[in-house]
């Protein structure tokens, strides 16, 4: 992989699709998205999250393309009586390499906190699969998000080794842009990103903070992307809406590759 400038870290792509998308839907978007974006899946790293009924059927589908399939959420158990949940182990079965972690709407319905959060992560790392990690601050703290993720970040992180941080992309999502028209100001990104990076390297050393990627969510269209990539701190994008059309979703890969300078 070529790149324009000196950051190596690998592009990232990832599209929640949240409570959409049949079985069959799922299916006929892996056929167009394969072909819509080429040989371009092997130089930027795409993560989809479809709903849990579509995971084995998209596994299948994915099978011989470099897309990663991934999930929206697990439950940390302990033990299998848990209904209506699923676990890590059940998601990695299905054929999910990634598991979404932390995404605000979770948070409010379930009133999970930072601890359960943590708690999701460590079971995720138990059956091998990397973390995608949601961060950001809740709507009452816009404009504070350096004293919100402050706060935050050593109590998702606690009792995770270096190794595994790296392993792992954080998105920063302010709880705020969720269903928004438009993301948040690109400074306002990039300032909250940089904290982020910042305090990763405080706390599990530099190495692992070059290495791991910070990727931007919330309300993310193609005509955004030249904007919100235009800072270095940003890997790339997650995508709701536009994640689950093809054209789309293709559209905005593409424009992630140009921004960060791949050349195939």
């Amino acid at each position: 992989m070529k790149m324009k400038n000196a950051q190596t870290r690998k592009p990232f792509a990832l599209a929640n699709w949240k409570m959409a998308m049949t079985i069959s839907e799922s299916v006929v978007f892996a056929r167009q998205f394969s072909a819509a974006i080429g040989s371009l899946a092997q130089w930027v790293d795409i993560v989809i999250c479809p709903p849990y009924t579509a995971l084995h059927a998209l596994s299948q589908a994915l099978a011989d393309t470099p897309i990663d399939l991934g999930a929206q959420n697990l439950h940390a158990g302990p033990g299998n009586a848990h209904t209506g949940e699923i676990s890590a182990m059940l998601l990695a079965d299905a054929g999910c390499k990634w598991v979404m972690l932390g995404h605000w709407e979770i948070r409010r319905r379930t009133g999970e906190n930072d601890a359960d959060f943590n708690k999701k992560m460590l079971a995720g790392f138990q059956a091998g699969l990397r973390p995608i990690l949601l961060m950001g601050e809740e709507i009452h703290e816009r404009g504070e998000a350096e004293i919100a993720l402050a706060s935050r970040l050593p109590i998702v992180f606690a009792d995770c080794e270096p190794a595994q941080v790296a392993q792992g992309v954080i998105v920063y999502e302010p709880e705020w842009t969720i269903g928004a028209n438009k993301p948040a100001a690109p400074d306002y990104i990039a300032s909250g990103c940089a904290f982020i990076r910042n305090w990763i390297a405080q706390a599990f050393g530099k190495d692992v903070a070059q290495t791991m990627r910070i990727i931007y969510g919330g309300s993310v269209a193609p005509e955004h992307v030249e904007n919100l990539l235009a800072s270095l701190v940003l890997d790339g994008l997650g995508a709701g809406r536009k994640g689950r059309d093809s054209v789309a979703f293709a559209q905005i890969v593409r424009l992630i590759a140009a921004a960060k300078g791949v050349t195939p």
